[in-house]
């Protein structure tokens, strides 16, 4: 009974700080998933451990459990290798202030060996699917299970041997090892399905958002770009006769009717359906034709263009709409570089089943905050930006169950990157 009374303590010590804290950080209305604060995460992570460590699970025979490799190995693989080194120290000052120096060294063996799996995956965890998570997170926690419990068997064995009462510790080890492992998966399912939720709760706001813009694009952009369309043509006839006083004011006239025109343009885009014609796109070729097009506008801006593409591209879509979306990003690419200096390289290859397209400049680049509300409607880092045509540009490469990500760093550019499905040469 004493067994089951700390095993429910070791378990409340794992699960519930880690639960408030989710639920507190990703319940809250956000625009963007939230990030975890790396800083608290720490604080929380060192807390729990030591409370597992203070109050450990009683095996009999003066034998001793505690849950302490949750915590280090939640903290590698959601905190980083910083964090999670940092953990496995504080693990072993804890021991020490605990337990003295005496089996200092075989813990920190323990400790080394605990750290290394999650160390390595700890890098790539974030780019994991969920139900890989929790597979990778019940495989290393039986894993370990197994390990401690037959290490546990062999001390025993060279020791007294195994007797009514170290039988006794040894099921109850065995049975608080599986325990722990258990409450491990648990603990990474419940943080994955609340992260899950925000994410589609945000998706979901999007969602909401493009649906009200599309219906307002479907019953007023048609009879706007109408009016517009006349006053352009009688602009332009006036043009040309009137003095060179007023033509300026006419150029001007004009520029402005053309980013209207361009506005509704999108709105359009939003309104109709992404993928209109489903046909195999040599994408190298289209790569080429859209750099070629966008060649002239760099130079007009200083920018050197570069490309470097692999020729046997192939996907499947609608041609001009994934035409449109890489334009726009070159676009978007160009006109970040100030100064009228820099470059912009456009790089393409297969990897495996996937078409990865980089876009790399060497402008002014992005915060993580800006980062992460790109493709908002209405939110844009130009002058007289409407957000719009990026937005249109990331449903876009969603319909074609592809995925357009941005990684950049104030003052040294941004660099966005297409993954979309290869598709075998027709």
């Amino acid at each position: 009974m004493e067994q089951v009374k700390d095993i429910i303590i070791q378990v409340a010590i794992i699960i519930l700080p880690f639960f408030f804290y989710e639920t507190i950080r990703l319940n809250r209305h956000h625009a963007t998933v939230p990030k975890s604060n790396r800083y608290f995460v720490t604080v929380l992570s060192n807390i729990i451990l030591l409370f597992c460590m203070v109050y450990p699970i009683h095996l009999g025979e003066g034998g001793e459990y505690d849950f302490y490799q949750i915590p280090i190995m939640i903290s590698f693989l959601y905190g980083g290798y910083g964090i999670g080194i940092v953990t496995a120290l504080a693990s072993l000052v804890y021991y020490a202030f605990l337990n003295g120096f005496e089996d200092i060294w075989f813990r920190a063996f323990h400790v080394i060996i605990l750290s290394v799996i999650p160390l390595v995956v700890s890098k790539k965890w974030f780019s994991y699917p969920k139900n890989k998570k929790i597979m990778i997170a019940s495989a290393l926690a039986f894993c370990y299970a197994l390990v401690y419990i037959i290490a546990k068997g062999l001390v025993i064995v060279m020791g007294e041997g195994f007797t009514l009462s170290t039988s006794q510790m040894y099921f109850n080890f065995t049975v608080a090892s599986i325990i722990m492992a258990m409450t491990m998966i648990f603990q990474i399912y419940i943080t994955e399905y609340l992260y899950e939720n925000a994410f589609l709760r945000v998706e979901m706001h999007k969602s909401e958002k493009l649906n009200i813009i599309s219906e307002l694009a479907a019953s007023v952009a048609h009879e706007v770009r109408n009016p517009l369309t006349v006053v352009r043509g009688f602009i332009q006839l006036l043009e040309g006769s009137e003095e060179a006083g007023n033509k300026e004011y006419m150029r001007l006239v004009l520029t402005e009717l053309d980013r209207a025109e361009g506005i509704i343009s999108d709105y359009l885009n939003l309104a109709r359906p992404q993928i209109e014609v489903k046909q195999h796109i040599h994408l190298s070729a289209q790569l080429f034709e859209v750099t070629t097009l966008m060649s002239s506008f760099a130079a007009m801006q200083g920018v050197y263009l570069q490309t470097e593409m692999e020729d046997f591209l192939y996907t499947v879509g609608d041609k001009a709409k994934l035409k449109q979306a890489i334009m726009n990003i070159v676009k978007n690419g160009v006109e970040a570089i100030q100064q009228n200096k820099g470059y912009l390289k456009v790089t393409a290859k297969q990897i495996a089943d996937e078409i990865i397209i980089k876009v790399k400049d060497s402008g002014v680049g992005m915060t993580k905050e800006q980062i992460d509300r790109l493709g908002q409607p209405y939110y844009s880092l130009k002058e007289k930006g409407t957000g719009l045509g990026l937005m249109v540009t990331f449903s876009i490469i969603q319909a074609h169950n592809g995925k357009l990500t941005y990684k950049s760093e104030v003052g040294k550019g941004t660099e966005a990157i297409i993954t979309l499905p290869a598709a075998e040469q027709p």
